[in-house]
């Protein structure tokens, strides 16, 4: 399991999650792809961004995505998985006047984006056609990435 350390704006844990790295059917082996704390309340992930930011974040579905995006240098929340996105979440966001929407290219990154866009005027959807951020970045490195922005702006 790769262990993903949540961490508050100064950088002290608050929660930790897991993802398998295995290419198996998970309940099999009597776990999920991703594990989570029993009893911890569903956290965004990299808050810190939210403090470090200018005028513009961005929003990806799932940790590794997020990760990527800090990589090349944008400021970058997840919310992990398409029904984490709570309230609690656009008042996070408020702020800002423009949130970048790196969902995943399938019905559950549309119905994360359609509600994010809903619930966010300072919303715009970036389109993906390679698969998520990570597989955009993996197949056309970080170029990819801002040629999917450049034409959702």
């Amino acid at each position: 399991m790769l262990a993903i350390p949540y961490l508050g704006p100064q950088g002290q844990p608050l929660t930790i999650r897991f993802r398998c790295l295995q290419k198996h059917q998970h309940r099999e082996y009597g776990h999920g792809k991703y594990n989570t704390v029993a009893g911890d309340p569903p956290r965004m992930y990299g808050v810190d961004s939210i403090h470090a930011a200018g005028d513009e974040i961005h929003l990806t579905e799932g940790e590794l995505d997020r990760i990527v995006l800090r990589k090349i240098g944008w400021h970058s929340v997840a919310v992990p998985g398409v029904e984490m996105w709570f309230a609690r979440h656009r008042r996070m966001l408020a702020g800002f006047s423009r949130v970048w929407v790196w969902s995943d290219p399938d019905e559950a990154g549309s119905k994360l984006t359609t509600k994010v866009c809903r619930s966010l005027r300072s919303a715009k959807p970036v389109r993906l056609q390679r698969g998520d951020v990570t597989e955009t970045y993996i197949a056309g490195s970080e170029q990819a990435l801002i040629d999917a922005m450049e034409a959702a702006a």
